[in-house]
C-alpha cells in the first residue's frame, strides 16, 4: 500500500499546473515538431539533423495531433512509473532505502519539473533508473543479463550522452564482479555498433547547435542544486557566479535542501564507493567535453547520474543515526514545491508571444530568430510574416533596414525579439566581440538595435510589450 499511495502523491504533484499559459517552448515545439512528421515525409531525415537520439520521437508521434496537456501526460507517464521502479532499486538494499527512495522520486522537484515538459528527460530517467536496478542486480550473481542490456539499449536511444553512463555500469559490474560476462561485452557491443554511427552524427551537431555556453565551475555546482533543490538555474546555461542573486530568501531556498541532501548523499557514499566512483566518472567525462566546446553543461543532460544520487541519499538517510536528514529534506521539499512554484515558469513559450500579437493584430510580423512556423501553434490566424531567422541573419545583420521594403505605408507591424539572445546595448557590441561573445548573440543584438531605432524613426502609434523573454514592438509605419 506505500508504494500506490506514495505514487498517487507523486501524481498529483505533477497534475498541478500542469496547463502551461506559456504554451511550449523552443525544445518543446522541436520534440512536437519532429514527432509530427509523417515517416514517408522526411521524418528519419529531421532525425538526423537533431542532437538527440531517436527514440523519445518515436515515443511521442502518436500524441502529435493532441492538446499540450496530452503531449504533457506523456512525460508523466514515465516519470510516475520510476517512482516504483526507484522502490525496487532501494528494495536490493532494504525496505527503509526502498521507501525513501520511492518518496524522494516523488517530490523531487526537479523531476516534477521534467515531468510536465514536452522532451525525453522523464523517460531518460526512467530507462537510467531500470538501467540502474539491472545493474545491481547483475553484482549480486542473479541471472538478468536481458533486462540490462535492454534497458542500456533504451538509454542509449534515448540520450547520445548515455554512452558515458552505459560504459560506467559496465565498468560498476566489473568492480563489482571482478570479470564481465562475455555475453555482456557481445550485447554492449552490439548495441555500439548500431548506436554509433547515429551518435557520431549527432556530436557533430551537438558542437554546432550548442554554441552560446562556457564550462565553469558553477556548472557541477548548480547541478548539485538542480537536482537536489527546488530552484533550477541551469536548464540553459549556468551564472558565472553561485550565488547569482542577492536575494537571502532565494539563496536559502538554493542551499538548504541542497546541502541536507549532499550530506545524507555522503553518508551513502560510505557504504557505495562503486557507484559514488560510476557518478564521478560521468561528471567527469561531462565536463571535459564541455572544456572542450563539444557539449554545453546543462544540468538535465547528466539525468542518468539521478537515480544513483537518489538511491545514495536514501542509504545514507536511511542510518537511523540520520533519519531527520530525510524528514527535514523530505519535508522543506515538499513545502517549497508548494510555496514556491515560480520554477514552474516556461518563459520562452511560443504562446507569450502569441497572445501580444493576437491582442495588437498586426498587418503584418517582422520574426528574428525564429521563423514564423514556431508561432502558428497558438495563433488566431494566418498574419502575413516576414523572417529574419537563424539561417539568414548573415543577410539582414548590415542592412537591416531593408527588411522594410516589403512593409507599405500604413500598415501595421509587429516586431519579436527574444530577449534572450538579442540583449547586448549599442555601446557594447564592439567590447562584446573583443570578449568572445558568441556570434549569435551580438549578430541578433544588432539586428534588434536597429530595427528598433528603425521603427522609432519611421513609426507612428509605438507600442512596446514584455512577455516572459520576448519583446514585441508594434507600430504604424509610415
Amino acid at each position: 500500500m506505500f508504494i500506490f499511495f506514495i505514487t498517487i502523491l507523486g501524481l498529483a504533484f505533477r497534475l498541478i499546473n500542469i496547463d502551461k499559459p506559456e504554451g511550449l517552448w523552443n525544445d518543446e515545439y522541436v520534440s512536437w515538431f519532429v514527432a509530427s512528421i509523417p515517416f514517408g515525409e522526411g521524418f528519419w531525415q529531421e532525425i538526423l539533423k537533431q542532437c538527440h537520439m531517436p527514440l523519445y520521437y518515436l515515443y511521442l508521434k502518436p500524441f502529435t495531433g493532441f492538446s499540450d496537456i496530452v503531449l504533457r501526460l506523456t512525460s508523466v507517464l514515465p516519470s510516475i512509473l520510476a517512482i516504483p521502479v526507484m522502490y525496487l532499486i532501494g528494495k536490493e538494499y532494504s525496505k527503509n532505502i526502498a521507501k525513501i527512495s520511492a518518496l524522494v522520486t516523488a517530490v523531487l522537484p526537479f523531476l516534477v519539473y521534467y515531468a510536465q515538459e514536452v522532451r525525453f528527460y522523464s523517460l531518460l530517467f526512467l530507462f537510467s533508473a531500470i538501467c540502474l536496478l539491472y545493474t545491481i542486480k547483475l553484482t549480486k550473481g542473479e541471472k538478468k543479463l536481458c533486462g540490462y542490456l535492454v534497458s542500456a539499449g533504451l538509454v542509449l536511444s534515448t540520450h547520445v550522452l548515455g554512452i558515458i553512463y552505459v560504459f560506467f555500469t559496465a565498468c560498476y559490474i566489473f568492480i563489482k564482479k571482478r570479470a564481465i560476462n562475455k555475453k555482456i561485452i557481445v550485447g554492449l557491443l552490439l548495441g555500439l555498433i548500431i548506436i554509433i554511427p547515429l551518435g557520431i552524427n549527432i556530436l557533430k551537431m551537438l558542437s554546432y547547435s550548442q554554441w552560446w555556453g562556457n564550462f565553469s565551475y558553477t556548472n557541477i555546482l548548480f547541478l548539485f542544486s538542480d537536482f537536489l533543490s527546488p530552484i533550477l538555474t541551469n536548464n540553459i546555461n549556468a551564472p558565472r557566479t553561485f550565488f547569482y542573486n542577492q536575494n537571502f530568501i532565494f539563496n536559502l531556498f538554493l542551499t538548504i535542501p541542497t546541502l541536507l541532501a549532499v550530506l545524507g548523499i555522503s553518508f551513502g557514499i560510505k557504504k557505495e564507493k562503486g557507484l559514488a566512483l560510476l557518478v564521478l566518472g560521468v561528471i567527469l567525462i561531462m565536463s571535459i567535453l564541455s572544456f572542450n566546446g563539444i557539449i554545453v553543461f546543462i544540468t538535465k543532460y547528466s539525468m542518468e547520474i539521478l537515480p544513483i544520487l537518489i538511491l545514495l541519499f536514501a542509504i545514507g538517510a536511511s542510518d537511523k543515526k540520520y533519519i531527520w536528514i530525510t524528514y527535514v529534506t523530505i519535508l522543506i521539499l515538499s513545502a517549497l514545491f508548494i510555496f514556491y512554484p515560480s520554477y514552474q515558469k516556461r518563459s520562452e513559450g511560443h504562446k507569450l508571444v502569441c497572445d501580444i500579437i493576437n491582442k495588437q493584430n498586426p498587418d503584418k510580423i517582422i520574426y528574428t530568430y525564429y521563423d514564423e512556423n514556431r508561432f502558428k501553434k497558438y495563433l488566431n490566424q494566418n498574419y502575413k510574416s516576414l523572417d529574419i531567422s537563424k539561417t539568414y541573419r548573415f543577410e539582414y545583420v548590415n542592412s537591416v533596414s531593408k527588411i522594410f521594403d516589403n512593409v507599405n505605408s500604413g500598415e501595421k507591424v509587429s516586431i519579436v525579439f527574444l530577449d534572450s539572445v538579442s540583449f547586448l546595448p549599442e555601446n557594447y557590441i564592439e567590447k562584446a566581440k573583443e570578449n568572445n561573445v558568441p556570434e549569435m548573440f551580438i549578430t541578433f543584438s544588432i539586428i534588434r538595435n536597429s530595427l528598433t531605432n528603425e521603427i522609432k524613426k519611421r513609426g507612428t502609434d509605438i507600442n512596446i510589450e514584455h512577455n516572459g523573454s520576448w519583446t514585441v514592438i508594434t507600430a504604424i509605419y509610415k
